[in-house]
């Protein structure tokens, strides 16, 4: 390439796969313009750049967004160490085996920026608030690369977003659109017009509303009664009186450290450092750009080995690309559930929308909202790591959600999530719908923290025929109950009218209510592993697949009703000390369909502690199972093993491959 910039591309005519332009005449003579098919370009970008340059190794741009705006199919952008605050986006699609891609330098750490300074002089407040005067609005405040806590109660530290201590807990006499709360009164703060983030009802939804009514002093407070979601729950009783909730958006609450309030009227922002001293001369930036590449209607994009700092990626209505060896970190926020207000908006996401997408070996951490959304046929997301996300406890955020197209043909072209690590999450980590999905050898654990009724891997209705779910490890799951049940936390769920869900070779355990819980019909449980299950006092619901009529819920999409669920599906070759028809723990009946499998305790495994499911020599579960064609294909010894693992068969693992090293880059997080 030369050191003037491309603008058009000219071949002879006849040029194989060259596009020809309709012929015209000018002053007599026919003109026919052939563009070249791409021929593949380098552009490189640096903070030391100048947009006015060619964008060469040797004069390169100083924006992504300028090469951008000059790349075509083929061409590539390199991007040399530094940091951009900037939007890139996208005017023209790749092509097949000529992708437009994005990559950083070899050895270079490209940091993509979503804040900007606060350059206000600080001054004392009082105590050790301090004070300068920022434009507004922002949502979210870094001091020194981390992040600060607007001004809440009860208070929270960063390393607690996921402690449901952190929230204060409805008190007796509370109901739809009242909180009572006997420690409200002891703040000695009025909190009419604050912002009430309330994990209410059900508990696995959460809203945020005004204050519509407070005095200082009072134990209770009123918001509006228009919690879209709240079904049946509206007219009970008791279930208000268990709920959670917290408060933010005062001056008067700005009382502990890494705490922040900004006064959108004077345009004052108020600060408590982490260490009370002055935030003069520190770094101080707040969020001001929530997507450093929003790609919208663009093919054959792909991003490759670039940081993320509070902004991320979203890509819409977008086909083959790819986003690779990534790490986002703070990719989301949004103080308000915007999803449920009155009047409905998404919040911003990390987002792949259209077919053939890959999201593969990229991190996504600390995401106060969604972790990815994977929507359209057939994607990948593949060696990813996932973690810290949904800090509200709200269904409407998940750290992985996988959704095929509606309409016709919606449930066919389903993706694959292999091999991926998600942790830590308010809510579900996973949740799969619509669509013939591949959930395999995923490592999922520590999740509904903040909520309850939930399960790690989540999915229901009929349009999940097909899925198959295998050789996962799930765990970590246990919440307070729901519907006066004392024990909560499920690890694997097909929930209401599922129909043709395959669940084989996963391993389950440390979950409160059920290991396994799968409703509908024509479903399959084959050769899983469930351990730890219920309480000291209760032993659980190892495997669930519920008997009983549908039940009708007019909340949610209904499709035709089974008078009796899973009388033909299948349930064999699992090691689980129960299998109940519902979810009090109701014996399974022992029916053709229903057999091999081991309900006893002393499984004798290798070290369950270390990941080693394996039977040990003389295991009751070896040579135990039956031959099931297409999943216990290549078994040793005289039969099948019970179980998700062959005695002297491979020993597999779950997550990504990376995991481990990519832990040791994370600040320690204390025991919770």
């Amino acid at each position: 390439m030369t050191d003037s910039v491309r603008q058009i591309r000219l071949a002879p005519a006849g040029n194989t796969g060259a596009h020809t332009s309709k012929p015209h005449w000018l002053g007599g003579l026919l003109i026919v313009i052939v563009a070249a098919p791409a021929c593949a370009d380098e552009f490189h970008v640096s903070p030391a750049g100048s947009d006015s340059s060619p964008g060469t190794k040797a004069k390169p741009f100083r924006t992504i967004q300028k090469a951008a705006d000059v790349m075509a199919a083929g061409d590539t952008c390199y991007i040399r160490g530094g940091t951009y605050k900037e939007t890139v986006r996208l005017k023209r699609s790749g092509q097949k085996g000529k992708p437009i891609r994005f990559v950083a330098a070899e050895r270079h750490k490209v940091i993509l920026d979503g804040t900007e300074p606060v350059k206000g002089k600080w001054s004392l407040h009082k105590g050790n608030i301090y004070k300068t005067k920022v434009k507004g609005p922002f949502e979210q405040l870094f001091v020194d690369g981390k992040m600060m806590i607007e001004a809440r109660w009860p208070n929270m530290r960063f390393d607690q977003i996921l402690a449901r201590s952190c929230w204060a807990r409805a008190g007796e006499g509370s109901r739809y659109g009242k909180m009572v709360d006997p420690q409200l009164a002891g703040t000695a703060i009025d909190w009419t017009g604050a912002l009430a983030t309330l994990n209410v009802a059900h508990q696995f939804f959460t809203w945020t509303r005004n204050v519509e009514k407070h005095a200082k002093g009072s134990d209770t407070f009123t918001y509006a009664r228009d919690l879209k979601g709240i079904t049946h729950y509206a007219d009970k009783t008791n279930p208000w009186e268990d709920d959670y909730y917290y408060l933010s958006g005062k001056l008067e609450a700005l009382d502990a450290p890494s705490e922040w309030f900004h006064d959108k009227g004077s345009g004052i922002l108020y600060l408590y450092p982490p260490d009370g001293k002055s935030p003069a001369g520190r770094s101080v930036t707040c969020k001001r750009r929530n997507y450093a590449f929003d790609v919208d209607g663009c093919d054959y994009i792909e991003l490759r080995g670039l940081r993320f700092f509070a902004t991320t990626f979203r890509f819409s209505k977008s086909n083959h690309c790819v986003v690779a060896d990534c790490r986002v970190a703070f990719a989301t926020y949004s103080r308000r559930i915007t999803e449920f207000d009155p009047v409905r908006k998404p919040s911003p996401a990390t987002a792949m929308e259209g077919d053939h997408n890959v999201v593969r070996n990229t991190a996504i951490a600390y995401s106060n909202t969604s972790g990815l959304n994977m929507l359209g046929r057939s994607n990948t997301v593949e060696n990813c790591i996932i973690h810290d996300v949904c800090w509200s406890g709200s269904l409407t955020y998940l750290a992985l959600y996988v959704k095929g197209p509606s309409g016709p043909g919606g449930e066919s072209g389903g993706s694959v999530v292999r091999r991926n690590t998600m942790y830590n999450a308010g809510n579900a980590i996973l949740n799969y719908r619509r669509g013939n999905h591949i959930i395999e050898y995923n490592h999922v654990y520590n999740g509904g923290l903040v909520c309850k009724d939930v399960a790690l891997v989540y999915t229901g209705q009929p349009s999940c025929a097909g899925s198959i779910v295998r050789y996962n490890w799930v765990h970590g799951c246990r919440t307070e109950g729901s519907g006066g049940r004392g024990a909560g936390g499920l690890g694997i769920r097909g929930d209401d009218q599922t129909r043709r869900l395959t669940v084989h070779h996963n391993v389950v355990w440390d979950c409160g209510r059920d290991g396994i819980i799968v409703k509908g019909e024509h479903n399959r449980a084959y050769n899983n592993t469930v351990l730890d299950i219920g309480t000291k006092t209760w032993t659980g619901n190892y495997i669930s697949l519920h008997t009983a009529a549908e039940p009708k819920k007019p909340w949610r999409r209904q499709f035709p009703l089974l008078k009796v669920q899973n009388a033909h599906s299948e349930i064999f070759n699992n090691a689980a000390r129960t299998l109940a028809a519902n979810s009090r723990g109701k014996p399974f009946p022992q029916r053709q369909g229903v057999a091999n499998n081991y309900m006893k305790a002393g499984l004798m495994l290798g070290n369950p502690a270390k990941f080693d499911f394996r039977p040990k020599a003389g295991s009751p579960l070896i040579d135990a199972g039956r031959i099931i064609k297409g999943f216990t294909d290549g078994y040793k010894g005289k039969a099948p093993d019970i179980g998700a693992y062959e005695f002297a068969g491979e020993n597999w693992t779950a997550g990504a491959d990376w995991a481990e090293e990519y832990r040791k880059t994370l600040p320690p997080r204390p025991a919770r």
